[in-house]
């Protein structure tokens, strides 16, 4: 498979999972969505505070999505011992922290729960998670598989097995030939 094809694929499949995480009727709206983006601002806004407030004052603002600009944060003229004691001590405002452990084994369990649910589906061969870097994803590869993952078959099959998928953490998929 030429790169442009692996490519196409890879862009299916994060497109069929976005599917799967909308298709169950149960998003939220976008007055929900603003309201959550909202709450992540007033959160990155404390959580900024409290970094200065613990010996960096000149630490970033967040934008307004609530994220705090990482470029910014690596012209601080700061300490890395001292950025990590700041930053430490007010990691619980932080709102773009790691899954806990028990986070992640919930993760894990239910994408294997999908990849069953997608073998009981007639796919004998789809393959179980992984873990990469703490983040699970499927490695599909189409030779040994052997399913087309972007044809309306196994997207209509991802669909029937959505229901167990959380909400908001989609696997990531790698694709190979």
């Amino acid at each position: 498979m030429n790169m442009q094809s692996r490519t196409a694929v890879i862009t299916v499949m994060a497109a069929a999972a976005a599917l799967l995480a909308t298709a169950c009727g149960s998003s939220p709206s976008s007055t929900q969505s603003a309201a959550g983006a909202a709450a992540n601002s007033t959160t990155a806004v404390a959580y900024a505070q409290c970094v200065r407030a613990h010996g960096i004052p000149d630490f970033p603002d967040p934008d307004s999505s609530g994220d705090i600009p990482k470029d910014a944060i690596l012209q601080l003229k700061v300490s890395q011992s001292l950025l990590e004691s700041a930053t430490g001590a007010c990691a619980n405002l932080n709102p773009h922290q790691p899954p806990s452990a028990a986070q992640e084994r919930q993760q894990m369990a239910a994408y294997v729960t999908f990849a069953q649910c997608m073998r009981s589906h007639g796919l004998p061969k789809f393959p179980d998670p992984t873990t990469d870097s703490g983040r699970a994803e499927f490695v599909i590869s189409v030779s040994q598989d052997g399913f087309d993952p972007h044809s309306p078959q196994v997207l209509a099959k991802a669909r029937a097995c959505q229901h167990v998928l959380p909400g908001s953490q989609l696997p990531s998929v790698t694709v190979t030939s």
